[in-house]
């Protein structure tokens, strides 16, 4: 018997990719794999087959699959999807992609993640959004705005016990 591509065993290939033929893997099965067996089957995905849309599902299933997307497809929602899983991956983003929402987006998730965001980025509402997370971000935050940021955090920190 002669199996086909998108046999359900090759669709349900989990963590089974890597021992799958480059000639056997599709794109829905690597898709699958990665949903399946993670963010990290990226490494066996054959780079011809790694679209924006399966490098992105990867990362949103795992930050760490961010190692194994080619340069060409590091983009900013991609960058973007990493940092809303881990907001220390901002670490690794390009500054040249660092921008408001990005940064945002990594503070929210983490508040100590401020400390990978561009100086010119460090906002009254970034750095009072990152102090709010963990407070532990008032180490990051530039001296200009820290009492700024300290007196609004106390506010919101009395409002909320109100």
């Amino acid at each position: 018997m002669k199996l086909s591509k998108e046999h359900p065993m090759f669709l349900d290939a989990g963590i089974a990719l890597q021992y799958l033929s480059d000639e056997l893997k599709t794109e829905a099965i690597c898709l699958a794999a990665v949903k399946k067996g993670g963010g990290k089957m990226l490494e066996f995905v054959p780079d011809s087959l790694k679209t924006e849309a399966l490098c992105l599902a990867a990362v949103q299933h795992d930050f760490e699959a961010l190692g194994f997307v080619p340069d060409a497809q590091k983009t900013e929602a991609i960058y973007l999807a990493a940092v809303e899983h881990y907001g220390y991956a901002l670490e690794i983003v390009p500054e040249a992609l660092k921008s408001e929402p990005l940064c945002i987006a990594a503070v929210q998730q983490n508040g100590c993640a401020l400390k990978y965001v561009p100086d010119a980025l460090k906002t009254e509402a970034l750095c009072l959004s990152a102090v709010q997370q963990d407070s532990r971000a008032l180490e990051f935050v530039p001296d200009a705005l820290r009492e700024k940021v300290q007196e609004a955090e106390s506010v919101c920190f009395a409002i909320d016990f109100a």
